[in-house]
């Protein structure tokens, strides 16, 4: 197998292709979404409410408890990641498809099973990432994170624990590691879910992937800084809209709880369609058959590993 090496404009190419997901097969694309949203929301709601029932209290029950949850969930996300990758590969191709595709998945064992080992790996290479980049340029960053959960009843600013130096470095490390281990998974998955490649070869596709295209992937990081921060402000001006006739009666805070929670699961679920899309994308031109259209390619960007 090859990974292709893509220019810096790819980054904003594969948002516009996330963006636009789905516009032959809308129904398909937004109700699959909305499957795996609820199946996972279900789930763990079940998983919290049976744990808080017979787990005894403690910090070391608690992480147990923790434990027991995510590894559930994670098995769970992994055939509905399969499943949704299938989906919209056949949306994006043509092919018929509907919402309930997402739980394809569940039927492959191989693919689910080798979806489940990508996600605990890389899960697991991201925490190791972080954690070295923590001790190499913040390495007082894991003290002052303990005490500000230890102080998180503070009520006062001078309560909080000033921020460790090397802090805006560790940033910045922990958002490129971020990016990297998103793209690597993103690759990964689509080799397992779409290529039928092992887990070895797809992990090794996803690093290097990865790796190869460092530039296309930070303006895509960058792009999702910007859109994070647009996206904040909207919220806090609904924030703002809605606690204003909340403020007012009984049942105005009926009607902003009926305008905001529908509004907020809509944007919940777009993000999903969003990130999705992204992964697809990026597959599609690293890993997978590329543009098939040819629109928006990189003049000689594209190289075989």
């Amino acid at each position: 197998m090859t990974t292709r090496t893509m220019g810096p404009a790819a980054g904003w190419r594969w948002l516009m292709a996330a963006v636009n997901l789905g516009g032959s097969n809308p129904r398909a694309i937004f109700g699959g979404a909305a499957l795996l949203l609820a199946v996972v929301f279900a789930a763990a709601m079940v998983l919290s409410v049976l744990l808080a029932l017979v787990m005894p209290e403690g910090g070391g029950a608690q992480m147990a408890g923790s434990v027991l949850v995510t590894l559930p969930l994670l098995a769970l996300m992994a055939a509905l990641m399969v499943g949704y990758l299938r989906l919209i590969d056949a949306v994006e191709d043509g092919r018929p498809a509907t919402a309930t595709q997402v739980f394809s998945g569940f039927a492959d064992r191989g693919a689910w099973m080798q979806a489940v080992v990508i996600l605990v790996v890389l899960a697991v290479l991201q925490y190791l990432l972080m954690a070295g980049g923590v001790m190499l340029v913040a390495p007082d960053a894991g003290r002052w994170y303990l005490e500000n959960m230890a102080s998180a009843t503070a009520v006062t600013p001078d309560q909080v624990a000033e921020m460790p130096p090397g802090f805006g470095r560790l940033l910045a490390v922990v958002m490129v590691v971020g990016v990297l281990t998103y793209a690597a998974q993103a690759l990964a998955l689509g080799q397992v879910a779409l290529r039928n490649r092992g887990i070895g070869g797809a992990l090794a596709d996803g690093a290097a992937g990865a790796v190869r295209n460092v530039l296309p992937l930070v303006v895509l990081m960058l792009l999702g800084l910007v859109a994070m921060l647009v996206f904040g402000l909207v919220i806090g001006l609904l924030a703002v809209l809605f606690g204003g006739l909340a403020g007012g009666s009984g049942a105005a805070m009926m009607v902003a709880m009926v305008i905001g929670i529908p509004v907020y699961l809509l944007v919940v679920l777009v993000m999903v369609v969003v990130s999705f899309g992204v992964m697809y994308a990026m597959w599609r031109d690293i890993c997978g058959d590329g543009d098939r259209d040819g629109a928006g390619r990189d003049d000689g960007s594209r190289v075989a590993a």
